[in-house]
């Protein structure tokens, strides 16, 4: 499922209460931290990140030091019709989005899932979902929102936010889609770098094995006077009557010929 970089307008709960409020943000430190000073800070993380968990991390970590009044945050990431909370600040707003997983239903999926954010001052009046309502009140939190981010690649990106303090403070939303706006090409660009790496790493390891399955071939066609296809076919039978995996069962023919052990010797059936 392609999103692409736009994003609709934010959907409110049944009580639309959005308070004015202070300008200035707090960084982790405890110092005034501007969206700006976040942003530059996040994308040179995001620039080293080597793994997909760096960049979602580093994300959510970004969102709480631009929000005041937040007490957790957690991203989720949807592929097709999978969701799964890739990081997190605390095991309260993990365990509150996994409920909402389980049902199907909840401001972060729907942030995801259409591109608009999600506001919910008071939980106590949230009827839409009520599996995940009730899951965040448990958990002790009365105010919650999400905010997709638009990554612009073959999934989807939502910032979860999860707040003990009621009513949403309205620079507080402005500060947050400031972020997600400006960080979301970037975001989306580490999404899609960690995952060529991977790929690059799994066609690596499938050469690797096509190499070592190439050799032992010729150690069975030697072994059998036999052809390839027909050498081949005697080390899938073999593969499946010891029940191991074919390239596993070369290395072990290849590293027996090159003098750690005797090659098994593997026999054409006659008819």
């Amino acid at each position: 499922m392609r999103r692409t970089a736009v994003r609709s307008a934010t959907v409110w709960a049944e009580d639309p209460g959005v308070s004015a409020g202070r300008t200035g943000g707090t960084a982790m430190d405890g110092t005034d931290e501007s969206v700006e000073v976040t942003t530059a800070r996040l994308h040179a993380e995001l620039v080293r990140a080597t793994e997909v968990q760096h960049v979602v991390q580093a994300l959510a970590d970004a969102s709480a030091t631009v929000l005041r009044a937040v007490n957790e945050t957690s991203v989720t990431l949807r592929r097709g019709r999978n969701a799964t909370t890739v990081a997190a600040t605390g095991d309260r707003a993990r365990r509150c989005d996994e409920v909402e997983y389980a049902a199907d239903a909840g401001p972060c999926l729907t942030a995801a899932d259409t591109g608009a954010t999600v506001l919910i001052p008071d939980l106590a009046a949230e009827h839409r979902w009520p599996a995940w309502r009730d899951a965040a009140v448990d958990a002790g939190f009365v105010c919650a929102g999400a905010f997709p981010v638009p990554v612009d690649a073959d999934v989807s990106v939502a910032i979860n936010v999860y707040s003990e303090t009621p009513r949403w403070d309205a620079d507080d939303v402005e500060r947050i889609e400031r972020l997600t706006a400006d960080l979301g090409r970037v975001v989306g660009y580490s999404l899609r770098l960690t995952e060529l790496s991977r790929r690059t790493a799994d066609l690596q390891a499938a050469l690797e094995s096509r190499g070592v399955i190439d050799q032992a071939v010729g150690v069975v066609m030697a072994q059998n006077r036999c052809g390839a296809d027909d050498a081949l076919d005697l080390l899938r039978r073999a593969s499946q009557t010891r029940n191991v995996k074919l390239r596993d069962l070369a290395r072990e023919i290849v590293a027996q010929v090159g003098g750690e052990g005797r090659a098994p010797t593997f026999v054409a059936r006659s008819g």
